[in-house]
């Protein structure tokens, strides 16, 4: 198939009127997408979603394009395709009812074929209706947030996603055995027999080919297999992503082409999970799709600059919590090497709670369609190592036949791609019961709260009774799997692995504070093949579930252990990520590369107004600490400084003096913990081991701001319409260093040819607008995204606050 993007000029209009007639009077904005309209919205106090969405409304609204058709394409095929629209889509073309979609997250193709007028201007439009409130647990963004795709091929062409390549073996002497799988469509009335022609190629060269002719009936279609023999095969690895080039050409010209790798991925109990051989534990995140102030819209720089980070950082696997990832999502952890759980739904049937309006109202009509789009769009990407059935089913007990769905969804994965691993998250039994087995934990829960012995390890009704059930209950569910997804109960590992010794099992979601532990266990347990933090990125949406605070002892007596400090506006973020929303780091993220293995030092200063208080804290919180030794009016006030280390022991020293000497290292789970009296100057903390030095680190008392400072990823952009430059606004005092604690209100403008996608911060708590320019530092800094225009040149970003000279920084658009 021809394939054309048309994300370009879209008309947009935020109402519900996907008819001819509004086209008329409508006043309507140009719009280039990927688009989200929730994210140009303010957050409310207000709002129906509440905490989930950030305090964002949905919406509704139509996107319009008038397509010139060929009057010689009046014998071809002629689909749309949607890699991703938010949510309830239906595609209208010339006012005819084309397709719908309801599931936001899934790719799908619209075939305008029949109701074309070729030779003539026809009318696209794709409306979206998120207006419902309760349809999800955080923040989606509206709006075709995703590429649209123009494909066009002729009657007898090669499927949409026709290719399907993937390594059946790799030899020692380097020679790997491959199969291309094609699948052609014939939309004739009569059988047709055709070549299939399919080459893989390196860096434009041809490396294998092969050759194979299929005949398909009438208004139907055949899959043709050509195996390849491809000697010195480039492997595609974490740390060596190879990839090659897959095309497939049919005898009348049509053609179709993909990026592919070569690799094998194998799981046993002994060796843990083997990459091309090689035992590798996955030290793995979960990933939201929004990208954080641009909102939910998915662009291929947004995207790899988003994982790049995490790799750097010593991740090497992402969970796609809990829905399909946009294809540029996918291509960034090809071209990366990052290690992929490609995940299909966040409910089944089933839906506990407040969420009265989301897909589990149309699964059952809809669950196996949309598998299948996303499985045919995402299964040469050899980033993907596990598909995923879904997350914290409320089927996994075994209510509404959830034992018999389990397996005939895993059934499915295989038809459509029998050579990865199945996988399914399973947390703790706090929903999902029948009223028996509900009503007994319930009390249970009960009575541990009159006694006061409620915490973290019950807070989601792990109680004694629901211990005793879980492996019983949920063992026939997670039967159908290749690698069983555990959520917040890794101390079941070492019991499970007894229980169930023919068990993979895979932590898919876990605190960032219990790393160390977890990671423990991972590292001794050979049927525990990763670990999967909650989260890696933080996101929009379950806004304060990373809340901490602290309180008087008169005020933590008022709070419920069980419920913590009720979020209320202005929360906007979860909170929870190694990463702030902009891409930057979190003292967490320091901690857990030590866990992982890195030798630096790591200084996380607590508030010295903190002392003496009681921390009250959510699971995925980490307590209120900085990179940052500036407290003025707190001096000889007592502040706690915690180092991370994995070093033996950790020295601090305060303006040349030393304060003492701590363990660190394994045994004190990584931290060195000292008290002292706050002074300004510089703090330096020095690891060491058998008394050797292994790393330092220093913070310092900056002085007040003097300058803004401009730093940029890109000095380019490619003149696309969809390259992004992320330029770090800092404030900074006369020698250069942030200034922490001394945040100003920032405006922004762009002139030239891009413009700004973005600009804010990762605070949690903000009511200012992420797309309108203006926004309050936090931390001494601030993000701007730009986007560029599909005109060559040069665009400028200037930011300026009261009381300091404006700064300038120009991008090239080539």
């Amino acid at each position: 198939m021809k394939r054309t993007n048309i994300d370009r000029d879209w008309h947009f209009i935020r109402s519900w009127k996907p008819s001819y007639f509004y086209m008329l009077t409508m006043g309507a904005e140009t719009v280039h997408l990927p688009h989200d309209f929730t994210i140009e919205t303010d957050p409310t106090a207000d709002s129906k979603a509440s905490r989930e969405s950030g305090f964002y409304e949905g919406g509704v609204g139509c996107y319009t394009k008038h397509l010139d058709i060929p009057a010689d394409w009046e014998n071809a095929r002629v689909m749309l395709e949607i890699d991703g629209a938010y949510r309830n889509a239906e595609v209208v073309l010339n006012g005819h009812q084309i397709v719908k979609q309801h599931n936001g997250y899934f790719p799908f193709h619209a075939d305008l074929t029949p109701y074309l007028n070729f030779g003539e201007q026809n009318r696209v439009t794709i409306a979206v209706n998120n207006e419902a409130p309760n349809g999800t647990r955080w923040y989606t963004g509206t709006g075709i947030y995703r590429h649209v795709d123009l494909l066009v091929s002729p009657e007898v062409h090669l499927a949409p996603w026709s290719i399907f390549f993937h390594t059946q073996r790799v030899d020692e002497d380097g020679t790997a055995y491959c199969m291309a799988e094609i699948t052609v469509e014939n939309r004739t009335a009569k059988t047709v027999v055709e070549y299939i022609n399919f080459e893989l190629e390196k860096d434009g060269s041809k490396v294998s080919s092969g050759r194979v002719p299929v005949s398909i009936p009438p208004l139907g279609k055949t899959t043709g297999r050509v195996p390849l023999v491809v000697e010195n095969a480039a492997i595609w690895d974490t740390e060596s992503p190879q990839l090659y080039t897959a095309k497939a050409t049919l005898d009348n010209g049509d053609s179709d082409e993909t990026t592919v790798g070569i690799r094998m991925v194998t799981v046993d109990t002994k060796h843990g999970l083997r990459l091309n051989g090689r035992t590798v534990k996955l030290k793995g995140g979960c990933v939201h799709s929004d990208n954080g102030i641009i909102g939910a819209v998915s662009l291929f720089d947004a995207e790899y600059r988003k994982l790049k980070l995490l790799k750097d950082s010593g991740y090497n696997a992402i969970r796609c919590a809990h829905n399909p990832p946009s294809r540029d999502m996918l291509d960034a952890c090809d071209q990366l090497g990052l290690l992929v759980i490609n995940e299909a739904f966040d409910c089944w049937k089933g839906r506990d709670a407040n969420y009265t309006s989301d897909y589990h109202l149309m699964f059952d009509s809809q669950w196996k369609t949309d598998l299948e789009y996303m499985m045919k769009r995402d299964r040469n990407h050899p980033s993907i190592i596990m598909w995923s059935t879904g997350n914290e089913i409320y089927e996994r007990n075994g209510l509404s036949g959830g034992y018999a769905l389990s397996a005939e969804i895993a059934d499915l994965v295989r038809q459509f791609d029998p050579t990865r691993l199945v996988t399914c998250a399973i947390p703790s039994t706090f929903n999902g019961l029948d009223d028996h087995d509900s009503g007994r934990m319930l009390k249970e829960c009960q009575e541990l709260v009159a006694a006061g012995k409620f915490d973290e390890s019950t807070q989601n009704m792990n109680t004694p009774f629901a211990k005793s059930i879980w492996g019983p209950r949920t063992e026939p569910f997670a039967a159908p799997l290749d690698v069983v997804g555990y959520n917040y109960i890794e101390d079941r590992y070492e019991e499970d692995g007894v229980n169930y010794p023919n068990r993979i099992i895979c932590g898919q979601e876990s605190f960032a504070k219990r790393i160390d532990v977890i990671w423990d266990l991972v590292e001794r347990l050979p049927y525990v093949i990763g670990d999967f933090t909650w989260t890696a990125f933080d996101y929009i949406g379950e806004a304060g579930l990373g809340q901490t605070v602290y309180l008087d002892e008169e005020e933590a007596k008022e709070v419920s252990v069980a419920q913590g400090v009720p979020i209320t506006f202005p929360w906007r973020t979860a909170f929870c990520g190694d990463f702030d929303i902009c891409g930057f780091t979190r003292p967490q993220l320091h901690y857990r590369r030590i866990v992982w293995g890195s030798v630096e030092t790591y200084i996380a200063a607590g508030v010295p107004a903190n002392e003496n208080k009681q921390e009250i804290a959510f699971r995925w919180a980490w307590p209120e600490c900085y990179e940052a030794w500036n407290y003025e009016g707190y001096e000889g006030h007592q502040v706690s400084v915690a180092v991370y280390s994995r070093a033996d022991e950790v020295e601090l020293m305060l303006n040349g003096k030393s304060i003492g000497i701590q363990p660190a290292g394994k045994a004190n789970r990584y931290t060195a913990a000292f008290k002292l009296e706050y002074q300004p100057g510089t703090l330096v903390a020095i690891s060491r081991t058998n008394g050797k030095e292994v790393s330092r680190s220093e913070i310092v008392t900056t002085g007040k701001v003097a300058a803004i400072r401009l730093v940029t990823d890109k000095q380019t952009l490619n003149a696309d319409g969809n390259s992004l430059a992320y330029i770090t606004v800092e404030l900074v005092d006369e020698q250069g260093r942030v200034v922490p604690f001394e945040d100003k209100l920032l405006k922004a403008a762009v002139t030239g040819v891009a413009n700004l996608a973005g600009f804010g911060t990762g605070l949690p708590t903000s009511t200012e607008n992420y797309t309108k320019g203006e926004f309050t530092s936090w931390l001494g800094k601030c993000l701007a995204v730009l986007r560029s225009d599909i005109t060559t040149g040069e665009a400028v970003l200037r930011v300026e606050a009261d009381g300091i000279s404006p700064a300038e920084i120009k991008i090239q658009i080539n």
